[in-house]
């Protein structure tokens, strides 16, 4: 049998409160999933991080009276620090704000996706 390859992401939450519960479980969730890839044998890249780029950061951050960069910062290590005591095995852990690799991925990304055909303009109605 081939070796596979699976790439596992969580969402990136925005940092403008501390971790949850909720996320919490989806990194244990992607892990689960990650490690039961690896067993088989597998290539695996199981991603997280969080995405510091949000008006929501920057009104939580004023409505506690903090300079937003600090803010961010702190929270941001709130989520990174759930590595230890949660024992995950992500590859990697990327911060929008300050990952130097977020950019050209997310422009590689929109340029495949032009290219592709999967964006264009049309009209769209709710419920």
């Amino acid at each position: 049998m081939s070796k596979r390859r699976f790439y596992i992401t969580t969402a990136i939450p925005y940092v403008n409160g501390d971790p949850h519960i909720g996320f919490a479980l989806e990194c244990v969730q992607a892990d689960v999933l990650a490690r039961h890839r690896r067993h088989r044998g597998d290539d695996v890249r199981f991603l997280s991080g969080t995405d510091d780029n949000s008006l929501k950061n920057v009104e939580a951050a004023v409505a506690a009276g903090v300079p937003v960069a600090d803010f961010v910062n702190a929270k941001a290590d709130r989520f990174a620090a759930l590595r230890e005591p949660l024992a995950l095995s992500y590859d990697d852990f990327i911060r929008t704000s300050v990952d130097r690799r977020h950019r050209p991925g997310v422009e590689r990304l929109w340029r495949a996706c032009a290219a592709a055909g999967d964006l264009y303009e049309r009209e769209y109605e709710g419920l």
